[in-house]
This record gives structure tokens, C-alpha cells and sequence, in this order.
């Protein structure tokens, strides 16, 4: 090879290099045929291999995205792996409603043309008792496919007898061709998004994320960045579900649950976390000192004891309220807002005694006050409580109560 001039192969060469940059995936995973198809396309149109060459090496070039949009994998159909959609309807929304969640979110991560995203949402639609309401997120690097899904019309292909019709999902339009339900399109949204990157700082935290048959593509370090982000995307309690052969042991801060080949993950609650209590120390018998002035009793005076946290004294009325003394929860409680004023989980946790003591009024107005703070807070700002939710929790439990209180 003349020096200085490009051959077509280190072209080749560098577009695998990019794909890989860009994706995660593994080189055996990367297929040659759709990089050399979109590199000879280019050099069809009488693009020389320097000019290639040259436009790959700035970050998103048009070519990069060209390749990208080849190599990506698309292979989906609706409830495909029915179990693990079983296992969402009757395992992680009842958990998700025992944690309080008066919102139910989803993420499809890798949605492709959107079948697994809207299955996902009509799975929580019909799982849902009223007044919750359900988000689905839907996340791919491929824009085309994004399109599609968007537009949420389908052929035969997407519907398999390997993926029953688990939940109401879809209508008939004609021509083996079905259309999703406007009930369904109305929870969904679909972003572009790489995995690679922290996509939970945008999109907030989530009950249950599937991410299945896009990991088996990457590189053994993309499969540890990437199950960094989906981990730390789970609210605590949330679960997350892969593809049947993507990991061999439970990622990094997550507990399986379930058979192993459910490949079904949890994030541990704060206080599944909280080590054991230390073994009390054996006393030691010691012979009695001579009594001595009055100084010495003072200095072996035990201090007080610690003021108490707000989350200590939320924690205390819950006891209280799990032992059927919702009056002495009550007023602890209140107790606990007169210290602590701005104390969000405490304000919910009192409005709902007061609605369960039928007293409406003082309910709403404190549900009121929830709903103005939480407002005032970054949607996904974690608050401090029992089980640490952020701002936006709050202020869409308030707004349910408050909208079904009206209503009713």
C-alpha cells in the first residue's frame, strides 16, 4: 500500500470502530456485510475512502448514524416471553402498589419498533387499580424505528403465537394490519437514547425496566455500563427484566428474584440494606470502685439521648398505624410536621389518616400543601423518608387525591 493513500479496508476498519463506540456492541456481534453494504454504497456515489475516512472521525457524522441505523437489530413482537409479563402483572405492580405508588412507570430500554413498549403499557393499564396512573417509556438509538413505533401500526409479524395476546392491546384495521388502542398510545412516549449513557438523569427513576435481547450484543464492559445505568434507574423495590441469556448472576446492586431463567432482578428496599444489629457485649463483673465525690458521679452521668429525625418519628407512627393505633400515629405525627413543617412523606402519611377518620376537609388541606412543595421541588429529587421517593411521587399522589376526591 502507497503511503498516504486510504484503502477501502482501513474505511471498513473504522467503521467497526465507531459502530462499537457508539453501540457497546462487540466486534463478532457488529455484521460485516452491514458495514461493507453502507461503505460500498458511499464509495458508489463517488465518495472517495480518504473522504470516508475523514468523516468518521468526527463524533456524529452522518455516515456514523448511516451504519448505526444498518446494524442495529429490530427483532420484536408483542408479549414476546410471556412469563416475564406474568410475572410483571402479578409480582411488580402488586409490590409497586404495596410501596403506595399511586404511579406506575415502565421502561422499555432498546424498545426497536415499540412491541414491547406498548405490551409493557397494556399490561400496567390493565393491572391498574383507578386512580393510578401509568407511564411507559420507550428508548432506542435507531430514529427510524422510534418513527414506527410511534405511528403504532403492525403486521402479522408482530403478532406470534409465541406472544399471546395477554392484555388488551390492539384493534383491527384491515389487511392483517392492527393499530394499538388510543388508551394504550396515551401512557407511551419514545425517546431516542443511548444506553451507554446515564438516561435515568433525564428520564427519572422507574418500577420495572425490560431491557431484553439488547445486552447479548455488547461487550463484556459495555454490558457493565450499561447495567450500572439500569440499576441505578430502578426505584427501590423496582425490578428489572433480561433477555434470557444475557447475564449469568445478578448485576451489581440488584437481587434475582424468581427462577433463574425469569432473569427478573430487584433493588433492594433501605431497609433490606440495614446490616444486623451487633451482638450485645457479654457484661463484665468488675469489683465495686469506692464511692468518690460527687464529681465523678457527674462525669459518668449518661448524656441525653440523640433529638429525634423526622424519619424517625415517621418510622415510629408507622409501627403505630401497622398495630391498629392509627389515633397515636396521628398524633405522632403531628408532633413530628410542628418540628419538622416542610416534612413531605410525614404530610401524606397524616393526610391519608385523616381521609381513613373521615375527615375530608383536613385531608384535602393537607394534600394541598403536599402538592404546592413537592411543585416547588426537581421532579426527581430524592426525599428522605421511610422509603426514599422523589418529589415527583408526592406531587402526583397529591394530585390523585385530590382529583378523585373532587370527582367523587
Amino acid at each position: 500500500m502507497t503511503s498516504g493513500v486510504v484503502e477501502p479496508q482501513q474505511v471498513l476498519a473504522r467503521a467497526r470502530e465507531v459502530v462499537a463506540s457508539c453501540t457497546g456492541f462487540r466486534d463478532t456481534a457488529i455484521s460485516p456485510t452491514a458495514v461493507d453494504r453502507v461503505v460500498r454504497a458511499e464509495l458508489a456515489r463517488g465518495r472517495s475512502p480518504a473522504e470516508l475516512l475523514a468523516e468518521l472521525q468526527r463524533p456524529g457524522a452522518p455516515l456514523a448514524r448511516t451504519l448505526l441505523d444498518a446494524v442495529l437489530v429490530g427483532e420484536t413482537y408483542f408479549f414476546r416471553h410471556p412469563e416475564q409479563f406474568r410475572f410483571l402483572a402479578y409480582e411488580a405492580v402488586p409490590a409497586a402498589l404495596a410501596r403506595g405508588n399511586l404511579t406506575l412507570r415502565g421502561w422499555s430500554a432498546g424498545c426497536a419498533s415499540g412491541e414491547e413498549t406498548y405490551s409493557i403499557a397494556a399490561c400496567l393499564l390493565n393491572m391498574a387499580p383507578p386512580g393510578v396512573r401509568v407511564e411507559v417509556l420507550g428508548t432506542d438509538l435507531h430514529e427510524g424505528r422510534l418513527e414506527a413505533a410511534r405511528r403504532g401500526t403492525y403486521g402479522n409479524w408482530s403478532r406470534r403465537e409465541a406472544g399471546p395476546l395477554l392484555h388488551p392491546l390492539y384493534h383491527e384495521v384491515g389487511e392483517g394490519r392492527v393499530s394499538i388502542l388510543d388508551s394504550v398510545r396515551a401512557v407511551v412516549r419514545f425517546s431516542q437514547g443511548n444506553l451507554l449513557e446515564p438516561l435515568h438523569e433525564m428520564h427519572g427513576l422507574f418500577d420495572v425496566i425490560f431491557c431484553r435481547n439488547v445486552l447479548t450484543y455488547f461487550s463484556p464492559d459495555a454490558v457493565q455500563v450499561a447495567l450500572g445505568h439500569l440499576a441505578k434507574a430502578l426505584v427501590p423495590g423496582g425490578f428489572l427484566l433480561l433477555g434470557t441469556v444475557e447475564v449469568d448472576h445478578p448485576p451489581a446492586g440488584l437481587v434475582r428474584v424468581g427462577a433463574p431463567e425469569l432473569q427478573a432482578f430487584r433493588r433492594p428496599l433501605p431497609r433490606e440494606l440495614t446490616p444486623p444489629p451487633a451482638p450485645k457485649p457479654v457484661p463484665v463483673i468488675r469489683e465495686p470502685e469506692p464511692f468518690r465525690a460527687a464529681a465523678s458521679l457527674r462525669a459518668t452521668t449518661p448524656p441525653p439521648p440523640p433529638p429525634p429525625t423526622a424519619v424517625g418519628l415517621h418510622t415510629e407512627a408507622l409501627q403505630r398505624i401497622e398495630s391498629g393505633d392509627e389515633s397515636g400515629a396521628a398524633t405522632l405525627l403531628e408532633k413530628l410536621l410542628q418540628q419538622f413543617r416542610d416534612y413531605l412523606p410525614g404530610m401524606l402519611e397524616l393526610a391519608l389518616l385523616r381521609e381513613r377518620a373521615g375527615s375530608r376537609e383536613a385531608a384535602f388541606a393537607l394534600m394541598h400543601t403536599v402538592r404546592d412543595n413537592a411543585a416547588r421541588l426537581p421532579p426527581d429529587l430524592i426525599i428522605e423518608g421511610p422509603e426514599p421517593l422523589p418529589a415527583r411521587f408526592y406531587r402526583a399522589s397529591a394530585d390523585a387525591f385530590l382529583t378523585l376526591g373532587a370527582i367523587e
